[in-house]
């Protein structure tokens, strides 16, 4: 493992590998702060040092105050420039524990020079002079301590000699005075030496928390990264194979509407029912996932409004009604009169999804869908007489492909991906969602939404009718995609509706077959089909834009794509364009290509049929 360190003087940093380098970096502070305090340490100690030799030598006349004051400036000469020497070094070029080391030994030659003080010119019968002695000695002591204390060789390195030797000099003149003061010399540095080191073991403490801390975010950002590129990844991978299954089962699909289509009314017709059965399952734990990607990206927006219960209710209860009769459940609605404010579209089909799963998961009795009034919100609430989920599992319920008793995938009972729905499209509305359980009795879900005050006059609801299959006989459609399978299942099928149908794997050649068709007499393109990702890097959109500039108008186009990575669908989105999502079943090609020229029949004022 790597440690960064960066360097309190410079902002540089070093690595340091393996479980010391915590202990590196604090030994590597210590030694940098303990040189950048012998700057004005060496300043103050220089003054002291020059006025305690001179007042000795003035008051005494003892020449061994001249030779002690010579060792003294030489030592301090010394150190200076070796500590200037070590500040001038680049950060990482910086040898710490070599610096530490000689920093120590230096001052241990200086503290012998300042304890050989007493022996070289002792002030005999000189009372003034032994008490500045002892003041100035003990002085420098305490005042060593402050500076000294991050380095603990450092620490021991200059109180111990001063005191030591001022200690056994007064001992040495033998009279009880001197005695008395030499042990209180002793007693002295043992009390700064122990007072010293607890500041050595705080300021190491203190140093080793904060270093600990910093390498534990170091890892927490790493961790970080390694779940933010797997994620991203996962994406990718779930993006580029979800792209790569779509068009393959895109183009069984319509092969398989185009082989039904034909097969009707003969003894093969089950063969091609089951086929489309399988198919149909295929597209729809597909659009599943898409859904969830849709979610993620965006590209599903709320349009909150104040909307009654009892039209989203009464959508639900035309929905499963039939499909709780079948099993011999009975399926409740009660709406309550309430108005809540939510997306009525997106809330049905969050409460579809609830109901879809109550159903499946219950056996005897029904299912109940029931609104209250909880203060300023209305408790939305799905209650079921199943089997219930037992507590253990209930956390996971709302996770992606986690499915309550199916270990074995069966994939009759879906993806899982129902709750993940649900949970995401709460969260776009602003809504909460809860569940309770009661193992053998069953089990709720509560959605609480912001109560709403009841809107005058009608509201528009959604209207769901069969308008039937449009009527594309004789229009001319282009089918952009790089996939040939893509290109003649689509042909296939829009084919067998009687469309003339021109095929192009790419931009040159869709220009090509558009600008060719147009000069003859009713023969130009009435709608394109293209893919959204195209072979060389190609974007459908821009290939939308570049035949209707070629055209010189704006000829009705779809955008089908298989992505789902989340800034693809919104790229799509936002192109203005009709979006379809492989796998597109046949029927809902046909229904969106006629639309398309519906919608330019209604804004030019023709009639379909002699538009086409």
């Amino acid at each position: 493992m790597m440690h960064t360190l960066t360097s309190p003087a410079s902002g540089e940093a070093r690595e340091y590998a393996g479980p010391e380098g915590i202990a590196q970096r604090i030994l590597c502070e210590q030694v940098d702060s303990m040189m950048r305090t012998s700057w004005s340490g060496a300043i103050s100690a220089l003054l002291v040092g020059f006025g305690f030799w001179s007042v000795a030598w003035f008051h005494t006349g003892d020449r061994g105050a001249l030779v002690w004051a010579v060792m003294l400036h030489s030592c301090q000469l010394w150190r200076y420039l070796g500590c200037r020497r070590y500040l001038k070094t680049a950060p990482d070029a910086r040898d710490h524990a070599r610096a530490g080391l000689w920093y120590s030994n230096a001052l241990l030659i200086n503290a012998t020079i300042w304890g050989l003080a007493p022996w070289l010119f002792f002030p005999d019968d000189n009372v003034l002079m032994t008490a500045l002695m002892m003041l100035v000695m003990m002085g420098m002591s305490t005042g060593s301590i402050a500076s000294l204390a991050p380095h603990r060789r450092a620490l021991l390195s200059f109180p111990i000699p001063v005191m030591l030797g001022l200690s056994s000099a007064m001992l040495w003149q033998g009279d009880i005075l001197h005695v008395f003061m030499g042990v209180a010399a002793l007693v002295y540095l043992y009390v700064n030496l122990d007072f010293g080191l607890q500041q050595h073991r705080l300021l190491t403490e203190a140093l080793r928390s904060r270093y600990e801390k910093e390498e534990l975010a170091r890892q927490l950002r790493v961790q970080i990264d390694i779940a933010e590129r797997a994620s991203a990844e996962r994406t990718r991978f779930f993006a580029s194979a979800s792209h790569d299954l779509r068009q393959p089962l895109h183009s069984l699909g319509l092969f398989g509407s185009a082989l039904a289509s034909r097969l009707r009314g003969r003894a093969e017709e089950p063969l091609a029912q089951n086929l489309m059965a399988c198919v149909n399952a295929l597209e729809a734990s597909f659009n599943e996932m898409l859904d969830v990607s849709r979610l993620d990206a965006g590209v599903v927006q709320a349009r909150m409004r104040p909307t009654p219960v009892s039209d989203v209710f009464r959508a639900l209860e035309a929905t499963f009604a039939g499909q709780a009769e079948e099993r011999g459940l009975t399926l409740t609605v009660r709406p309550g009169g309430h108005w809540i404010h939510v997306d009525p579209q997106l809330l049905e089909r969050l409460l579809g999804n609830l109901v879809h799963n109550a159903l499946k998961f219950t056996v005897r009795g029904g299912v109940l869908v029931a609104a209250r009034r909880r203060g300023a919100r209305v408790s939305i609430e799905v209650w079921d007489s199943g089997a219930g989920i037992a507590d253990d599992e209930l956390p996971r319920i709302f996770e992606e492909f986690y499915q309550v008793g199916n270990r074995e995938r069966d994939r009759a009972q879906g993806l899982g991906m129902g709750l993940a729905i649900v949970r995401r499209l709460a969260g776009l509305m602003g809504l909460s969602v809860s569940v309770a359980s009661r193992a053998g009795h069953g089990t709720v879900f509560r959605l609480l939404a912001p109560a709403a005050v009841p809107v005058a006059g009608p509201v528009p609801v959604r209207v769901i009718e069969d308008a039937g299959a449009p009527v594309l006989q004789s229009a001319r459609v282009l089918i952009i995609d790089d996939e040939e399978g893509v290109r003649m299942s689509s042909a296939a099928v829009l084919r067998a509706e009687g469309v003339e149908v021109h095929l192009a794997d790419g931009r040159a050649a869709a220009l090509d077959i558009a600008t060719r068709l147009e000069p003859e007499e009713g023969a130009r393109i009435d709608a394109v089909v293209c893919d959204f990702r195209l072979r060389n890097d190609e974007d459908g959109v821009e290939v939308v834009r570049a035949l209707r500039d070629a055209l010189g108008r704006e000829v009705p186009a779809l955008l089908i794509t298989g992505d789902t990575a989340p800034d693809r669908l919104l790229q799509a989105r936002r192109s203005g364009l009709e979006v379809l999502y492989k796998p597109v079943a046949a029927d809902v090609l046909i229904r969106a290509i006629g639309t398309a020229l519906d919608q330019v029949a209604l804004d030019t004022g023709t009639d379909p049929a002699e538009s086409a």
